[in-house]
């Protein structure tokens, strides 16, 4: 019985300002929104350009004349620092690839090692990927794009089947152990996506095929990619005395990250500046709202008035009022943007998460401006009249 007279006296206390909780609803809404966007958008950027090799270095020594002389040496001089992750050279050529059912394409061919799923984001899936083994004994064997795949065989896994490779005036038979997703990898990156399909050779493979005397690029990962490129170029001179005649190029690609999350960010300004507008017109429609109860408990406020009621008396019940619906609007929306996120996880394929600090800054500001927008009519409320409250038709 208790627990009715209390939901009954709170819905006739919250009742005369629906329209301040439906203003407030809306408005956390609005932050929790902005919040999921800008914090799940960062995420989805940050694992993309993670996929796409963006979180590595790129480097390429070359001589005076300019030729590119990146060699199995400078490879290994950048394997055996201290802070590196993975390492794999990489060698591309031209190649021309003719399949066991006679079909022909002009592809591109990437040497690299057993590391480079890592670096440059090569997913498997078919099949396996180039291993140790493969390096060290010079394998013929290969990965194909998936879109190669399916062009020559209709299917993803071709795993067995056998292709003939020229590169120059070089041919050779390789075995096909592996199909790998055709998508977001730096290597597509890199070539523009001129060439949309790749297959994927042992460097040392390659090396023996190509005509070039070089690697074309070594690329790493390290434990601090925010080390300034001078640092890295010092450490390889360190290492060997022979580089320090050579010019060392060194590209750290988590930069284009920062470019991206520019970007990401002021678009994220851009909603927060609509959440921003949000929390102001929820302020006014707060104070629109305490508003039309002033008119609708004028009578009321007269008889208080009459009895001895303070201005502060007032003001406080109309505020502690506006208080009430504001928790009672920011629970009515934590409830439906529960129930939004919980259905869309469900629907969509990335994983929601919040920015709970800009949620807290949100919904506070909404809270206090809400309290801040009801003194004005509260406080004329406060100072009417009793004669001019009581005569209210």
């Amino acid at each position: 019985m208790n627990i009715k007279k209390v939901f009954y006296r709170y819905v006739k206390e919250i009742l005369p300002f629906k329209t301040a909780v439906v203003a407030v609803v809306i408005s956390v809404v609005a932050s929790f929104g902005v919040s999921a966007v800008s914090e799940s958008g960062k995420q989805i950027i940050t694992d993309e350009m993670n996929a796409m090799g963006m979180n590595g270095l790129a480097v390429a020594a070359y001589n005076s004349d300019g030729e590119n002389v990146t060699d199995i040496s400078l490879y290994n001089n950048i394997a055996s620092m201290g802070d590196i992750e993975d390492v794999t050279p990489v060698i591309v050529n031209n190649i021309e690839a003719v399949f066991s059912n006679g079909v022909r394409i002009e592809t591109v061919g990437w040497g690299v090692n057993e590391q480079a799923p890592e670096i440059v984001s090569l997913q498997i899936t078919e099949g396996r990927m180039i291993n140790r083994q493969d390096i060290e004994s010079n394998a013929f064997v290969c990965l194909v794009d998936e879109n190669i795949a399916h062009k020559v065989y209709k299917r993803s896994n071709i795993c067995g089947k056998q292709i003939t490779v020229t590169t120059g005036n070089k041919t050779a038979v390789f075995d096909i152990i592996g199909t790998v997703k055709k998508g977001s990898n730096v290597l597509n990156t890199l070539s523009g996506d001129v060439v949309p399909d790749f297959i994927y050779i042992p460097h040392t493979t390659m090396k023996n095929l190509s005509v070039k005397s070089s690697y074309d690029q070594i690329f790493f990962t390290s434990n601090d990619t925010e080390q300034e490129a001078a640092e890295f170029k010092q450490k390889l001179t360190e290492i060997s005395y022979r580089y320090r005649n050579k010019t060392i190029s060194l590209t750290n690609l988590s930069q284009h990250k920062k470019q991206i999350y520019n970007i990401a960010d002021t678009a994220f300004l851009s909603l927060f500046a609509v959440s921003c507008v949000a929390i102001v017109v929820c302020g006014v429609s707060v104070a629109s709202s305490v508003n039309t109860a002033v008119i609708t408990k004028q009578k009321d406020i007269g008889i208080k008035i009459s009895m001895g009621a303070s201005r502060f008396d007032i003001i406080k019940e109309f505020l502690l009022s506006v208080l009430l619906s504001c928790f009672t609007g920011v629970a009515a929306a934590v409830i439906i943007v529960a129930v939004v996120f919980t259905v869309a996880e469900n629907v969509i394929p990335y994983r929601i998460t919040l920015d709970y600090s800009l949620i807290v800054i949100s919904v506070s500001a909404t809270i206090i401006l809400a309290v801040a927008f009801s003194f004005i009519p509260s406080f004329k409320a406060a100072k009417m009249p009793p004669i001019k409250a009581l005569n209210r038709e």
